[in-house]
């Protein structure tokens, strides 16, 4: 049996899959997606070639692994600043805010096109499913406002905050495009219909 370097197996365990996602970014951002090889994955981590199939079952999952990795915090925080709202144009801007500062702060934009270019067919799925997840907190809030055609205002609201990430993506600053984007949201939102 292999020895553990944590308090208990499922830390260990965590701490390498940790370990290869980040071997893997480093090989991805260096030699890009041709470059990414299970032995050169296990060599930046410092494992046995074979060993590392423990974690995942093939380098499209680990793959899969490193453009999703992000979302769970992601989300959380969306969650968290949609919450914090105390009505729904307010939680609104919240889930908008809270978007554009995950897009600012995290790698959006470098894990945005590895999912264009190189996921596998399932992956794709799996984050279309996370981006859903994302979706279904503006899809409640917008219920909360009872107006008619909430599809339609989800969309709208959806494409602002898809249109700013894009330009954060593309070095505009996260004060500039929030501030616009949250009076964008309450502009839409200020007209009952």
């Amino acid at each position: 049996m292999p020895r553990i370097e944590a308090g208990s197996v499922r830390e260990h365990r965590a701490q390498r899959l940790a370990q290869l996602i980040d071997a893997a970014e480093a090989v991805l951002r260096e030699d890009g997606v041709e470059g990414l090889t299970a032995g050169a994955v296990a060599a930046r981590a410092g494992m046995a070639r074979n060993s590392i199939y423990r974690y995942f079952d093939s380098i499209e999952d680990l793959l899969e692994l490193v453009v999703t990795r992000e979302f769970p915090v992601w989300i959380e925080a969306v969650e968290r600043a949609a919450a914090a709202g105390t009505s729904p144009q307010e939680r609104a801007a919240g889930y908008v805010r809270a978007n554009l500062e995950q897009a600012a702060r995290g790698t959006h934009g470098w894990r945005a096109s590895l999912s264009r270019a190189t996921l596998s067919p399932s992956a794709r799925e799996r984050v279309r499913e996370l981006h859903t997840s994302l979706h279904e907190i503006l899809a409640r809030i917008v219920t909360d406002l009872g107006r008619p055609q909430p599809e339609l205002t989800v969309a709208v609201l959806q494409a602002v905050v898809d249109a700013c990430i894009r330009r954060i993506d593309q070095g505009d600053g996260l004060d500039t495009v929030s501030d616009f984007a949250t009076e964008a949201v309450h502009r839409l939102l200020a007209h009952d219909r």
